[in-house]
């Protein structure tokens, strides 16, 4: 175990001496969040907004390879029509925070780098509020939705793409791949609506 401590100690102290670089990152879905499907009894409809955003932080190691951490942000939502046997309308929006780890590795030295990145990512489902009616009846506001299945799961992510230089500032324009584990959300009753668990994006990063 104390073997074990060291090596973990020398790979942290070994990881803060490189040069670290912060910046952000910002994109757009490539796939929506959700597959749908229309069904005699109701249908499903997407309103994800097409954006992601969040913080990035990059630790740069020898041999042209590097660590990076991301924490990026997405609004999703979907909403529900069904005509029988009552009329209900669903309109249901969540936060989606995705926090990869990816280990990094830049194809070719010099000031445009051409780049593939691999690893794990985490994601954690919050803020679920759904707007309800029935027939002709008032709505009400809930903090949950029955599609509702899974807070936290987890995904392998693949990606590559190119890096240049702009003064100090370094862009990065990406193509990324999330495979997840999971789905956050299904329709319980009729399977019309589930999370799409192949994720593309296209991400461009700023880092300093």
């Amino acid at each position: 175990m104390s073997q074990v401590s060291a090596l973990c100690f020398f790979l942290t102290s070994a990881a803060l001496a490189q040069p670290i670089s912060l910046g952000f990152k910002a994109g757009v879905p490539i796939t929506d969040a959700f597959q749908t499907v229309q069904g005699n009894s109701g249908s499903y409809f997407t309103n994800t907004k097409r954006y992601l955003i969040g913080p990035t932080v990059q630790v740069n190691l020898p041999g042209r390879f590097a660590i990076e951490v991301d924490a990026l942000y997405k609004r999703i939502g979907y909403q529900c029509e069904q005509a029988s046997p009552s009329a209900v309308y669903a309109k249901t929006v969540a936060n989606s925070w995705e926090f990869p780890l990816l280990v990094k590795w830049a194809i070719l030295p010099g000031p445009v780098r051409p780049f593939v990145d691999t690893g794990a990512a985490w994601r954690h489902i919050s803020g679920i509020q759904q707007f309800r009616s029935v027939a002709n009846a008032a709505g009400v506001e809930l903090n949950n939705a029955s599609e509702f299945n899974k807070r936290n799961d987890i995904g392998f992510v693949f990606g590559g793409g190119v890096e240049f230089a702009v003064g100090r500032l370094r862009i990065s324009p990406e193509l990324r791949y999330t495979r997840w584990g999971s789905e956050s959300f299904r329709d319980p009753v009729n399977a019309l609506l589930r999370t799409n668990r192949n994720q593309g994006d296209f991400i461009l990063g700023f880092r300093f």
